[in-house]
């Protein structure tokens, strides 16, 4: 399960849950493509009710730094072709869909965070192209649109952005701990309506 928030949520379903499977596909730099070079495996070929997807900020960055990520019109098109296609497999398939976030530390920046903070309009700008478009997914498909984003943003009132993220980008301990609640807050209700069984994350 990893070491962040889909291990926290799969220890209080299993916990809680004891009848439901945690398949965690997830893999620390996938852009939309390489999940969609993935698809058939990891998703379309395993017995599961419902599908839990956080993507978007692998994009921005790989497309900033290096040009190699999606833009907004194809991360829109790899989005929508996975979900199509999962639904298409799996017609009764949960959806969650995840908001991707991005933190400005300007304190002490991290070195891998730097240039996030120096370039914070264009990193937040095209960042904030992507959240819109997996509201937009979740509104069209009737899935749950997990607010990752706006809930830092209050949780932000409470402690710094240091203090839930290394880096800008990745999760602390206490991030991940607040993304795995927030997960429960927002899809726990659909696990209870009979998504309980196999789980994809």
């Amino acid at each position: 399960y990893g070491y962040g928030f889909v291990n926290i949520i799969a220890s209080r379903l299993l916990c809680d849950y004891p009848d439901t499977v945690v398949y965690n596909r997830a893999i620390n730099g996938s852009r939309a493509v390489d999940m969609y070079s993935r698809w058939i495996e990891d998703m379309l070929n395993v017995d599961c009710n419902m599908l839990s997807i956080l993507c978007g900020i692998n994009d921005v960055g790989f497309g900033i730094r290096m040009n190699q990520g999606a833009n907004a019109k194809k991360f829109e098109f790899l989005y929508d072709l996975m979900i199509n296609e999962a639904l298409e497999e799996k017609p009764d398939l949960k959806l969650v869909l995840c908001e991707p976030f991005l933190f400005k530390i300007e304190e002490n920046t991290p070195e891998l965070g730097r240039d996030i903070v120096e370039n914070w309009e264009l990193w937040s700008s095209q960042l904030a192209e992507r959240r819109g478009i997996v509201k937009e997914l979740a509104e069209k498909y009737g899935a749950v649109f997990v607010p990752f984003a706006a809930e830092f943003e209050k949780a932000l009132k409470t402690a710094p952005p240091q203090h839930w993220s290394t880096d800008c980008v990745h999760a602390s301990n206490a991030g991940h701990e607040f993304m795995a609640r927030t997960w429960l807050k927002y899809a726990l209700p659909e696990v209870l309506q009979g998504a309980s069984g196999n789980t994809v994350l």
